[in-house]
């Protein structure tokens, strides 16, 4: 009697407008922001000065130490994703199941399938299986599962997602509570995105002789996005809140007129919109105009070399020779923030896009003897992305005809010619993704890929890096402080020197 006395007396004071539980229809919005806002981003903003997106002003800016590759344990993509996001992930997983709505089981594993390959592409080994589930416990020192184990993981999520979002008995919507920020619930969507993902992480292993299958990326290829408006892409606001704004625009230190954190786009990528791959030949890419803004001294478009200041003038050109050391005010560099199409305060952030998928076929059709395949694929990739940041269909044309003349054809006779083109084109059309580290170190950062204006900083954190060595470039990201302290058995060797250098198991050629 005293039980239901009390049980009664506590349903009266239950807050109607306070729930206990809360349906997966009012998580999704939260689950797909924080994959953006709290995990994607955090684990590209230093990158961008990695893959030499960003350039600074001075040594007191605040993208210093990433641009010159000075990262310890205060690197905080693990926590932001490991307990800012993905908890919102497994509790839709979980909700999902109990509500009888197999969309938002689907939904649920697609994001988390994406938060473990951000994670595994930065750190390596990662919790998987340990991870919080949302019904047991939580494992305070969990197990770290091997990256290949975490690939495996991956692929099989996204299997159960495709069948979630397939099953037909499926009582609500995704969008019911306008939640669905990505395809407004959309369920053909979500399974491209799914086929998408699927194709670029069986596309990370092109170096696993073993594993590397190029006909299923191929397939994956074909059941992913197909066409224009398909990005799933984060839809960023103007007049929010802050954090409804693009985050490269208005916070995190791009905000600072007077040194922020990147403050002109560098030479490497000027050199990337203003020369072809493989002759380097010089041709403006009619995209520059669209992502970055001309010099205000002269309307030039020019950029500071890698992990280098404004003050010691313009970068390497792509032909490898030095740029203009005259070079040296500020008035001399367009502005990284507020640039374009990519760092504009409502530029979208996306996760994958058409242009990526196209490409990555590309990719698998050329390392498997299709150059003509591979070029068919690699011309709608890039085409795809010219259209998309509003590239007008006569300067598309000609900028393919410039192409074809440079002898693309005979480029993609070889893989090498043919990378170079298609990874180039990756590095435009996911500008400031952390998917352009994956090329790059799959790449080598090879100068044959990526033309000789790739080169290591020049104020290169030469405590951990071999000046003499420059063959040696940055590899992976230490551990965070927190896992480092709770769980050291399994974090390991988390030193500066043995992070930073060694490479990951999906970059160690078989």
């Amino acid at each position: 009697m005293g039980f239901s006395s009390c049980s009664k007396y506590l349903d009266v004071n239950e807050d109607p407008n306070n729930p206990a539980r809360v349906e997966a229809a009012s998580r999704l919005a939260g689950a797909i922001t924080t994959s953006s806002g709290a995990a994607q981003w955090r684990g590209t903003r230093e990158l961008a000065g990695v893959m030499q997106y960003g350039g600074l002003q001075a040594a007191s800016s605040g993208g210093y130490a990433a641009t010159n590759w000075r990262f310890t344990a205060s690197y905080f993509l693990w926590q932001n994703a490991y307990v800012n996001t993905m908890p919102n992930c497994v509790d839709i997983i979980n909700l999902g199941e109990e509500e009888g709505n197999p969309h938002f089981v689907g939904v649920g594993k697609i994001l988390l399938a994406l938060n473990f390959g951000l994670l595994t592409s930065q750190y390596g080994d990662i919790v998987v299986d340990d991870y919080y589930n949302g019904k047991d416990q939580v494992v305070l020192k969990p197990k770290f599962n091997t990256q290949k184990e975490v690939y495996e993981r991956i692929q099989k999520l996204l299997d159960e997602a495709i069948a979630a979002l397939e099953n037909p008995n499926n009582k609500r919507g995704l969008d019911a509570k306008k939640g669905d920020l990505l395809y407004q619930g959309d369920v053909s969507k979500w399974i491209k995105f799914a086929w998408s993902l699927k194709a670029r992480y069986y596309n990370h292993l092109s170096k696993k002789s073993s594993i590397y299958n190029a006909d299923e990326i191929i397939a994956a290829c074909a059941k992913g996005f197909n066409g224009d408006g398909m990005d799933a892409e984060f839809p960023f606001l103007n007049g929010g809140q802050l954090i409804d704004e693009n985050p490269w625009s208005s916070w995190g230190g791009f905000e600072s007129e007077a040194n922020p954190r990147y403050f002109a786009w560098t030479q490497f990528f000027v050199n990337m919109l203003t020369a072809f791959p493989v002759s380097n030949k010089l041709y403006e890419d009619p995209r520059i105009s669209k992502i970055m803004k001309g010099a205000a001294s002269d309307g030039k478009y020019r950029g500071p070399g890698a992990g280098d200041y404004i003050s010691n003038g313009q970068g390497v050109l792509a032909n490898g020779t030095q740029g203009d050391k005259t070079k040296v005010k500020p008035e001399d560099y367009g502005r990284f923030s507020k640039s374009g199409y990519y760092t504009s305060t409502t530029s979208p952030f996306g996760f994958i896009t058409y242009s990526e998928v196209k490409l990555i076929e590309a990719e698998a059709k050329l390392r498997k003897g299709d150059s003509n395949g591979a070029l068919v694929s690699y011309e709608e990739g890039v085409k795809s992305n010219m259209r998309k940041l509003g590239v007008s269909a006569s300067d598309i044309s000609n900028y393919w005809n410039a192409q074809v003349a440079d002898g693309l054809s005979q480029h993609f006779s070889t893989v090498d010619g043919g990378l170079s083109h298609i990874m180039r084109q990756k590095y435009i059309s996911l500008c400031l993704n952390p998917e352009t580290w994956v090329d790059m170190r799959r790449m080598d950062y090879s100068a044959n890929i990526y033309g000789p204006s790739l080169k290591r900083p020049t104020n290169l954190n030469t405590t951990i890096f071999d000046i003499n060595n420059q063959n040696q470039w940055i590899q992976a990201m230490v551990y965070e402080t927190n896992e480092q302290t709770r769980n050291p058995d399994a974090v390991g060797n988390n030193t500066e020197k043995y992070r930073l250098l060694t490479p990951l198991w999906f970059n160690v050629k078989e």
